[in-house]
């Protein structure tokens, strides 16, 4: 993340000064850049019993995308990002029913990608916009259930989920190659499969996944 944010100084500082706001500016074009954010994942599931909990943590990665700016304003176009994600949570239960029963799940977010349409307005320097597409992420689940007397329920397992997305951002030009942007995304992962042992024999539940994301990034055109 480190590593980021300092290239993302780096450019900003050694653009061209001169505002695009004084002339304004034509956001047409094909363009790359890089961003970092933080993540708010929810996981859901009525299937296994105290599993439910939250995942949080940073996330960065990079993006290209291409906008095309019409004579009366509007902005359309696509953009595609990529990027690593170090949102995690836990969960630890103990109950005591009879017997002690010890509950443990843990789940994280190792990577993610999104392939959107995005739709804006050109207010001179400033790009207000909106965004929504098809949404990517690749997530662990542990879960441990331990009963007494050697009988557990395991589940261990890392898939690919897919849902959709959407959202909305502000982009601003500090020059004519390079622009800033503030961004906010909301993903719906749907609900995937997860298989494990209880009481040694074969057992699968449904997990739900949600995302709250907000990310600022650089992107510079050509």
């Amino acid at each position: 993340m480190k590593r980021i944010a300092c290239l993302a100084a780096a450019v900003a500082m050694f653009s061209t000064p001169a505002l695009a706001a004084d002339r304004g500016h034509d956001w047409s074009g094909f363009y790359v850049g890089m961003h970092a954010g933080y993540d708010w994942f929810e996981t859901e599931t009525n299937d296994y019993y105290g599993y439910d909990h939250d995942l949080d943590g940073f996330s960065g990665g990079i993006q290209v995308g291409y906008d095309h700016q019409h004579p009366n304003g509007i902005v359309t176009g696509f953009i595609a990002d990529i990027g690593l994600s170090e949102a995690s949570g836990s969960r630890n239960i103990v109950d005591t029913v009879g017997l002690t029963i010890v509950t443990q799940t843990h789940s994280k977010i190792e990577a993610y990608s999104t392939f959107r349409g995005r739709l804006g307005y050109a207010a001179g320097a400033f790009l207000p916009y909106l965004t929504g597409g098809i949404a990517w992420a690749r997530q662990e689940v542990d879960y441990f259930q331990d009963f007494g007397f050697g009988f557990t329920t395991n589940v261990n397992e890392t898939k690919n989920r897919v849902g959709w997305t959407a959202g909305a951002g502000l982009e601003y030009a500090i020059s004519d190659r390079v622009s800033v942007k503030a961004e906010y995304l909301y993903m719906d992962l749907g609900a995937e499969n997860y298989a494990g042992t209880w009481f040694g024999l074969p057992v699968d539940g449904d997990i739900d996944l949600t995302s709250n994301r907000t990310s600022l990034g650089v992107n510079i055109r050509f």
